[in-house]
Protein backbone atom coordinates (compact mmCIF):
# COMPACT_ATOMS: atom_id res chain seq x y z
CA UNK A 1 0.00 0.00 0.00
CA UNK A 2 2.64 2.42 0.87
CA UNK A 3 4.54 1.83 -2.60
CA UNK A 4 1.23 2.65 -4.33
CA UNK A 5 0.32 5.92 -2.09
CA UNK A 6 4.01 6.90 -3.39
CA UNK A 7 3.38 5.75 -6.54
CA UNK A 8 -0.27 8.20 -6.55
CA UNK A 9 1.57 11.06 -4.50
CA UNK A 10 4.46 11.52 -7.16
CA UNK A 11 1.88 11.51 -10.09
CA UNK A 12 0.34 14.12 -9.09
CA UNK A 13 2.95 16.44 -7.45
CA UNK A 14 4.41 15.82 -11.33
CA UNK A 15 1.26 17.02 -13.01
CA UNK A 16 0.32 19.63 -10.64
CA UNK A 17 4.48 20.75 -11.02
CA UNK A 18 4.04 20.38 -15.16
CA UNK A 19 0.73 22.38 -14.98
CA UNK A 20 2.19 25.31 -13.30
CA UNK A 21 5.19 25.75 -15.13
CA UNK A 22 3.14 25.69 -18.14
CA UNK A 23 0.80 28.23 -17.25
CA UNK A 24 3.31 30.35 -15.45
CA UNK A 25 5.75 30.42 -19.11
CA UNK A 26 3.11 31.43 -20.98
CA UNK A 27 1.76 33.92 -19.17
CA UNK A 28 5.33 35.33 -18.83
CA UNK A 29 5.74 35.59 -22.51
CA UNK A 30 2.94 37.47 -22.73
CA UNK A 31 4.21 40.04 -19.78
CA UNK A 32 7.56 40.02 -21.62
CA UNK A 33 5.55 40.80 -25.04
CA UNK A 34 3.52 43.65 -23.17
CA UNK A 35 6.28 45.06 -21.62
CA UNK A 36 8.93 45.10 -24.88
CA UNK A 37 6.21 47.08 -26.48
CA UNK A 38 6.10 50.09 -23.93
CA UNK A 39 10.00 50.13 -23.73
CA UNK A 40 11.47 53.62 -24.48
CA UNK A 41 14.51 54.84 -25.66
CA UNK A 42 17.04 54.06 -23.86
CA UNK A 43 15.91 50.86 -21.89
CA UNK A 44 17.82 47.58 -21.91
CA UNK A 45 16.00 44.88 -23.17
CA UNK A 46 17.94 42.36 -20.76
CA UNK A 47 16.83 44.57 -17.85
CA UNK A 48 13.35 44.25 -18.66
CA UNK A 49 13.48 40.22 -19.49
CA UNK A 50 15.08 40.12 -16.16
CA UNK A 51 12.36 42.06 -14.45
CA UNK A 52 9.74 39.69 -15.94
CA UNK A 53 11.77 36.91 -14.66
CA UNK A 54 11.72 38.03 -11.39
CA UNK A 55 8.30 37.92 -11.34
CA UNK A 56 7.83 33.97 -11.83
CA UNK A 57 7.57 33.48 -8.34
CA UNK A 58 4.94 36.03 -7.94
CA UNK A 59 2.63 34.04 -10.95
CA UNK A 60 3.57 30.33 -9.15
CA UNK A 61 1.67 31.03 -6.52
CA UNK A 62 -1.21 33.12 -8.22
CA UNK A 63 -1.63 30.38 -10.38
CA UNK A 64 -1.55 27.35 -8.14
CA UNK A 65 -5.12 26.90 -7.63
CA UNK A 66 -5.69 26.00 -11.58
CA UNK A 67 -2.67 24.10 -11.56
CA UNK A 68 -3.97 22.30 -8.72
CA UNK A 69 -6.80 21.32 -10.35
CA UNK A 70 -5.65 21.06 -14.22
CA UNK A 71 -2.63 19.06 -13.15
CA UNK A 72 -4.70 16.78 -10.89
CA UNK A 73 -7.18 15.94 -14.08
CA UNK A 74 -4.05 15.27 -16.36
CA UNK A 75 -1.97 12.86 -13.90
CA UNK A 76 -5.18 11.06 -12.18
CA UNK A 77 -7.27 11.15 -16.10
CA UNK A 78 -4.25 9.26 -17.54
CA UNK A 79 -4.96 6.53 -14.61
CA UNK A 80 -8.41 6.63 -15.61
CA UNK A 81 -8.49 6.12 -19.17
CA UNK A 82 -5.59 3.89 -18.90
CA UNK A 83 -7.53 1.86 -16.03
CA UNK A 84 -4.97 2.07 -13.71
CA UNK A 85 -7.13 3.96 -11.28
CA UNK A 86 -9.84 0.84 -11.49
CA UNK A 87 -6.77 -1.41 -10.66
CA UNK A 88 -6.16 0.83 -7.56
CA UNK A 89 -9.23 0.90 -6.62
CA UNK A 90 -10.19 -2.69 -7.10
CA UNK A 91 -6.82 -3.17 -4.90
CA UNK A 92 -8.79 -1.97 -1.99
CA UNK A 93 -8.15 1.48 -2.38
CA UNK A 94 -11.14 3.96 -1.51
CA UNK A 95 -11.62 7.21 -3.53
CA UNK A 96 -11.54 8.71 -0.47
CA UNK A 97 -7.69 7.88 0.06
CA UNK A 98 -7.04 8.83 -3.19
CA UNK A 99 -8.45 12.51 -2.01
CA UNK A 100 -6.41 11.91 0.97
CA UNK A 101 -2.72 11.44 -0.91
CA UNK A 102 -4.10 13.90 -3.96
CA UNK A 103 -4.34 16.96 -0.60
CA UNK A 104 -1.08 15.70 0.76
CA UNK A 105 0.46 16.42 -2.49
CA UNK A 106 -0.85 19.58 -2.96
CA UNK A 107 -0.59 20.47 0.80
CA UNK A 108 2.82 19.84 -0.08
CA UNK A 109 3.36 22.37 -2.58
CA UNK A 110 1.73 24.56 -1.43
CA UNK A 111 3.72 24.89 1.89
CA UNK A 112 7.04 24.49 -0.18
CA UNK A 113 5.46 27.11 -2.53
CA UNK A 114 4.63 30.04 0.42
CA UNK A 115 8.08 29.67 2.09
CA UNK A 116 9.61 30.32 -1.06
CA UNK A 117 7.77 33.12 -1.91
CA UNK A 118 8.04 34.54 1.17
CA UNK A 119 11.81 34.28 1.29
CA UNK A 120 12.09 35.43 -2.06
CA UNK A 121 10.08 39.03 -1.57
CA UNK A 122 13.14 41.07 -0.05
CA UNK A 123 15.66 39.37 -2.25
CA UNK A 124 13.40 40.36 -5.52
CA UNK A 125 12.91 44.02 -4.38
CA UNK A 126 16.55 44.13 -3.86
CA UNK A 127 17.39 43.20 -7.25
CA UNK A 128 15.10 44.91 -9.16
CA UNK A 129 16.20 47.96 -7.17
CA UNK A 130 20.17 46.59 -8.19
CA UNK A 131 18.47 46.73 -12.01
CA UNK A 132 17.48 50.09 -12.03
CA UNK A 133 20.94 51.55 -10.41
CA UNK A 134 22.35 52.77 -13.46
CA UNK A 135 19.73 54.95 -14.05
CA UNK A 136 19.04 55.91 -10.32
CA UNK A 137 23.05 56.75 -9.30
CA UNK A 138 21.63 58.20 -6.20
CA UNK A 139 20.38 55.20 -4.34
CA UNK A 140 22.81 52.59 -3.06
CA UNK A 141 22.58 48.74 -1.69
CA UNK A 142 23.32 47.83 1.48
CA UNK A 143 23.95 43.90 2.21
CA UNK A 144 20.96 43.49 4.11
CA UNK A 145 17.61 44.58 3.57
CA UNK A 146 19.04 48.62 4.07
CA UNK A 147 19.17 50.92 1.02
CA UNK A 148 21.19 54.21 1.17
CA UNK A 149 19.84 57.41 -0.53
CA UNK A 150 22.10 59.82 -1.79
CA UNK A 151 20.23 63.64 -1.54
CA UNK A 152 22.78 66.40 -2.55
CA UNK A 153 25.00 67.04 0.76
CA UNK A 154 22.98 64.10 2.42
CA UNK A 155 23.07 59.94 2.87
CA UNK A 156 19.92 58.39 3.76
CA UNK A 157 19.95 55.00 5.13
CA UNK A 158 16.66 53.57 5.17
CA UNK A 159 16.76 49.99 6.98
CA UNK A 160 13.85 48.43 6.21
CA UNK A 161 11.38 50.06 3.24
CA UNK A 162 7.87 48.75 4.15
CA UNK A 163 6.13 50.63 1.72
CA UNK A 164 6.44 53.61 -0.21
CA UNK A 165 5.12 55.80 2.48
CA UNK A 166 6.50 53.55 5.69
CA UNK A 167 10.35 53.27 6.52
CA UNK A 168 11.79 51.65 9.85
CA UNK A 169 14.94 52.83 11.23
CA UNK A 170 16.20 55.57 9.13
CA UNK A 171 19.70 57.60 9.68
CA UNK A 172 20.14 60.78 8.20
CA UNK A 173 23.88 61.75 7.47
CA UNK A 174 24.48 65.70 6.60
CA UNK A 175 28.11 66.83 5.20
CA UNK A 176 29.53 70.27 5.57
CA UNK A 177 31.46 72.36 1.84
CA UNK A 178 35.08 70.44 3.51
CA UNK A 179 33.42 66.92 3.49
CA UNK A 180 33.16 66.65 7.05
CA UNK A 181 30.16 65.13 8.83
CA UNK A 182 27.71 68.17 10.18
CA UNK A 183 24.95 66.28 11.68
CA UNK A 184 23.87 63.06 12.57
CA UNK A 185 19.87 61.93 12.87
CA UNK A 186 18.17 59.15 13.55
CA UNK A 187 14.42 58.03 13.76
CA UNK A 188 12.49 54.83 14.43
CA UNK A 189 10.43 55.05 11.30
CA UNK A 190 9.97 57.74 8.68
CA UNK A 191 6.08 58.28 7.98
CA UNK A 192 4.10 60.07 4.63
CA UNK A 193 0.83 61.44 5.51
CA UNK A 194 -0.95 64.07 3.01
CA UNK A 195 2.50 64.63 1.07
CA UNK A 196 4.73 65.18 4.28
CA UNK A 197 7.18 63.00 6.06
CA UNK A 198 7.65 62.42 9.70
CA UNK A 199 9.71 60.91 11.66
CA UNK A 200 9.10 59.13 15.04
CA UNK A 201 11.38 59.14 17.80
CA UNK A 202 13.80 61.43 16.28
CA UNK A 203 17.05 62.05 18.23
CA UNK A 204 19.95 64.60 16.61
CA UNK A 205 23.57 65.56 16.70
CA UNK A 206 24.76 68.85 15.19
CA UNK A 207 28.50 68.46 15.26
CA UNK A 208 30.84 72.30 15.42
CA UNK A 209 34.11 72.92 15.83
CA UNK A 210 33.68 73.51 19.79
CA UNK A 211 30.25 71.35 21.13
CA UNK A 212 27.72 69.15 20.21
CA UNK A 213 24.45 69.85 20.42
CA UNK A 214 21.48 67.33 20.89
CA UNK A 215 18.06 67.21 19.99
CA UNK A 216 15.35 64.54 20.65
CA UNK A 217 11.49 64.66 19.91
CA UNK A 218 8.89 62.15 19.41
CA UNK A 219 7.46 63.24 16.13
CA UNK A 220 9.98 65.53 13.76
CA UNK A 221 8.77 66.85 10.64
CA UNK A 222 10.84 66.72 7.43
CA UNK A 223 9.01 68.03 4.59
CA UNK A 224 11.26 66.88 1.76
CA UNK A 225 13.18 63.89 2.83
CA UNK A 226 13.66 61.13 0.19
CA UNK A 227 14.07 61.08 -3.76
CA UNK A 228 11.23 60.33 -6.16
CA UNK A 229 13.31 57.86 -7.49
CA UNK A 230 13.87 55.60 -4.29
CA UNK A 231 9.89 55.73 -3.55
CA UNK A 232 9.39 54.68 -7.26
CA UNK A 233 11.62 51.88 -6.74
CA UNK A 234 10.24 51.03 -3.57
CA UNK A 235 7.33 47.90 -4.30
CA UNK A 236 3.71 49.16 -4.07
CA UNK A 237 1.65 46.63 -5.31
CA UNK A 238 0.35 44.93 -2.00
CA UNK A 239 -0.60 41.58 -3.86
CA UNK A 240 3.38 41.07 -4.14
CA UNK A 241 4.51 42.22 -0.46
CA UNK A 242 5.34 39.51 1.91
CA UNK A 243 2.54 38.65 4.69
CA UNK A 244 4.97 40.63 6.99
CA UNK A 245 4.82 43.63 5.44
CA UNK A 246 1.71 43.44 4.44
CA UNK A 247 0.53 43.61 8.62
CA UNK A 248 3.13 45.86 9.46
CA UNK A 249 1.85 48.40 6.73
CA UNK A 250 -2.13 47.33 7.80
CA UNK A 251 -1.18 48.39 11.53
CA UNK A 252 0.44 51.43 10.66
CA UNK A 253 -2.79 52.55 8.08
CA UNK A 254 -4.97 51.49 11.16
CA UNK A 255 -3.14 53.33 13.44
CA UNK A 256 -3.20 56.20 11.59
CA UNK A 257 -6.98 56.35 11.03
CA UNK A 258 -6.15 55.57 6.83
CA UNK A 259 -8.14 53.00 4.91
CA UNK A 260 -6.25 49.72 4.91
CA UNK A 261 -8.88 47.80 2.93
CA UNK A 262 -6.99 47.11 -0.19
CA UNK A 263 -3.57 45.29 1.75
CA UNK A 264 -6.28 43.67 4.20
CA UNK A 265 -7.85 42.20 1.16
CA UNK A 266 -4.29 41.48 -0.26
CA UNK A 267 -3.08 39.93 3.57
CA UNK A 268 -6.30 37.63 3.24
CA UNK A 269 -6.20 37.00 -0.23
CA UNK A 270 -2.47 35.16 0.34
CA UNK A 271 -3.93 33.57 3.25
CA UNK A 272 -6.45 31.95 1.05
CA UNK A 273 -4.42 30.97 -1.86
CA UNK A 274 -3.52 27.84 -0.23
CA UNK A 275 -7.13 26.87 0.58
CA UNK A 276 -8.64 28.30 -3.10
CA UNK A 277 -6.01 25.30 -4.32
CA UNK A 278 -6.81 22.22 -2.21
CA UNK A 279 -10.46 23.05 -3.12
CA UNK A 280 -9.83 23.41 -6.29
CA UNK A 281 -7.83 19.99 -6.38
CA UNK A 282 -10.78 18.18 -4.45
CA UNK A 283 -12.56 19.98 -7.26
CA UNK A 284 -10.72 17.59 -10.16
CA UNK A 285 -11.49 14.15 -8.15
CA UNK A 286 -15.06 13.89 -9.06
CA UNK A 287 -14.37 14.83 -13.18
CA UNK A 288 -11.55 11.96 -12.65
CA UNK A 289 -13.94 9.37 -11.37
CA UNK A 290 -16.45 10.04 -14.12
CA UNK A 291 -17.72 7.12 -16.01
CA UNK A 292 -15.55 7.07 -19.42
CA UNK A 293 -18.85 7.11 -21.38
CA UNK A 294 -19.43 10.54 -20.20
CA UNK A 295 -15.94 11.38 -22.21
CA UNK A 296 -12.18 10.60 -22.15
CA UNK A 297 -9.01 12.32 -20.50
CA UNK A 298 -9.36 15.38 -23.28
CA UNK A 299 -12.58 16.31 -22.55
CA UNK A 300 -11.58 16.47 -18.80
CA UNK A 301 -8.96 18.28 -19.36
CA UNK A 302 -11.13 20.45 -21.69
CA UNK A 303 -13.63 21.26 -18.32
CA UNK A 304 -10.80 21.52 -16.32
CA UNK A 305 -9.08 24.36 -17.87
CA UNK A 306 -12.51 26.07 -18.49
CA UNK A 307 -13.10 25.48 -14.61
CA UNK A 308 -9.78 27.22 -13.56
CA UNK A 309 -10.14 29.89 -15.86
CA UNK A 310 -13.92 30.97 -14.28
CA UNK A 311 -12.97 30.44 -10.77
CA UNK A 312 -9.10 32.50 -11.46
CA UNK A 313 -11.51 35.14 -13.31
CA UNK A 314 -14.16 35.27 -10.80
CA UNK A 315 -11.64 35.62 -7.86
CA UNK A 316 -9.89 38.42 -9.16
CA UNK A 317 -13.01 40.53 -9.87
CA UNK A 318 -14.09 39.71 -6.32
CA UNK A 319 -10.95 41.22 -4.84
CA UNK A 320 -10.78 43.84 -7.56
CA UNK A 321 -14.30 44.93 -6.55
CA UNK A 322 -13.88 44.92 -2.59
CA UNK A 323 -12.05 48.17 -2.37
CA UNK A 324 -14.61 49.69 -4.34
CA UNK A 325 -17.86 48.29 -3.01
CA UNK A 326 -16.10 48.30 0.69
CA UNK A 327 -16.48 44.22 1.12
CA UNK A 328 -15.09 42.52 3.56
CA UNK A 329 -11.87 41.49 2.72
CA UNK A 330 -12.37 38.31 5.31
CA UNK A 331 -15.62 37.20 3.42
CA UNK A 332 -13.97 38.10 -0.44
CA UNK A 333 -11.54 35.85 0.59
CA UNK A 334 -12.71 32.64 1.73
CA UNK A 335 -16.19 32.92 0.00
CA UNK A 336 -14.90 31.35 -3.22
CA UNK A 337 -12.99 28.66 -0.90
CA UNK A 338 -16.43 27.88 0.64
CA UNK A 339 -18.85 27.73 -2.58
CA UNK A 340 -15.68 25.66 -4.21
CA UNK A 341 -15.27 22.98 -1.26
CA UNK A 342 -18.92 22.87 -0.97
CA UNK A 343 -19.50 21.57 -4.67
CA UNK A 344 -16.04 19.27 -4.78
CA UNK A 345 -17.91 17.80 -1.63
CA UNK A 346 -21.50 17.37 -3.12
CA UNK A 347 -20.12 16.10 -6.80
CA UNK A 348 -17.60 13.71 -5.12
CA UNK A 349 -19.84 11.90 -2.75
CA UNK A 350 -22.44 11.46 -6.00
CA UNK A 351 -19.42 9.93 -8.06
CA UNK A 352 -19.03 5.99 -8.71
Amino acid sequence: MKILDFYLARSVLAGVIVALLIICVIDWLGDLFYQAGRMKSGDKFSDVLLLTLLDIPHKLFEFLPSSMLIGTLFSLGQFASSSELVAVCASGYSRFRVAIISCISGLLITIVLSVVVELYVPISDKISLAIQQDEQENILLASDESYWVRDHDQFIRVGRAISQDLLNDVAIYSFDQNGEIASISEAGSAIRKQGSWRLNDYRSSQFSENKVATENAEIYPAPKLFLSSFLQSVSSDPFKMSVQRLYEYIFYLEDNHLDAREYQVALFKRIAVPFVGLAMLLLALPLVFRPRQLGGAGQRLLIGIVIALLVHLVVESIANGAVVYQLSPLLVAFLPVTIILVCSIFTFRFTR
